[in-house]
């Protein structure tokens, strides 16, 4: 369905919303990020990085909201009334969860602004930096950043790290590490509303720990295997176990019954062995034991 202009809706609404509907009937997931905070070098670098397997459109809720309207899909309109402040929209035919996984293994590099918390520990490598001498040592010497000059550019002697993990970046730091090309800061986009197949998820419900999924994935196939191997269900990762087990209870019958078999036979010496001292406690019997 396309929307015809009209005087009162300007031209480039009508058709980010006609761009918007096109979407929406191409893609089953609309998902949305909130672009506070978000710059526009991170949203080109997503873009390049994942252009096969998502569509980034930013654009305004009521926007959005009155392309929701012209669809016939239930409980859209109810997921664009629950957008709040600036979105980017994510089209895509991968799940909201795998969405949110793919987001997390795709987060990029972006330079430093002052005030910026620094998300690891940020590091200078020793080399040529490329610049020339002059004001700016005093820049590096305010952050015990170690120089040296040769061949007309400043050199870093050795390694150093310049900001640990959580702390905040001062101005004059990000200033410095733009100038030396670092990209310290780790950013991503966070999904805080997803819609699928007339379902909604918020952000919570899109919150993953994969290392508890991982725990739970490896308890849950130990568990199977467990129960397969008590069940004797035999497959190609019981078998080992099952053979095993049957092994032990074959000796333990085995030994039970003084069957007579080379694995067998000791066990069963030794057990007569008590059973006569037994006896011949009971008996008051004394006999003298042979020493090999």
């Amino acid at each position: 369905m396309q929307v015809e202009v009209q005087k009162r809706f300007p031209r480039k609404k009508v058709e980010m919303m006609n761009k918007l509907i096109s979407y929406l009937n191409e893609y089953r997931v609309v998902a949305k990020a909130d672009l506070t905070g978000v710059r526009a070098s991170q949203i080109q670098e997503l873009r390049k990085k994942l252009r096969d397997k998502v569509t980034f459109i930013v654009a305004k809720n009521t926007i959005f909201k009155k392309a929701a309207e012209k669809i016939n899909r239930k409980n859209l309109v109810e997921f664009a009334n629950m957008l709040k402040g600036p979105s980017i929209f994510l089209f895509t035919n991968i799940s909201p969860f795998s969405l949110t996984i793919l987001l997390n293994k795709n987060k990029v590099k972006v330079a430093a602004k002052g005030g910026d918390i620094a998300t690891s520990d940020i590091f200078i490598p020793a080399g040529n930096t490329g610049l020339p001498p002059g004001p700016i040592i005093s820049e590096f010497n305010k952050f015990k950043i170690p120089t040296k000059i040769e061949s007309g550019s400043i050199w870093i002697s050795s390694d150093v790290i310049v900001a640990r993990k959580g702390e905040v970046i001062p101005a004059e730091l990000a200033s410095l590490l733009s100038r030396l090309g670092i990209k310290p800061i780790e950013a991503g986009l966070s999904l805080s509303l997803a819609y699928e197949d007339e379902n909604i998820f918020t952000a919570e419900d899109l919150t993953i720990d994969l290392e508890k999924v991982k725990e739970d994935l490896r308890v849950s196939i130990q568990q199977a295997l467990s129960l397969a191997v008590n069940a004797a269900y035999l497959i190609p990762e019981t078998a080992p176990q099952i053979l095993a087990k049957a092994h032990l209870n074959a000796l333990a019958l085995a030994i039970e019954v003084e069957y007579p078999e080379k694995e067998t036979l000791l066990n069963t010496l030794k057990t007569a062995y008590i059973r006569a001292l037994t006896l011949a406690e009971k008996a008051n019997f004394k006999f003298e034991e042979t020493k090999s």
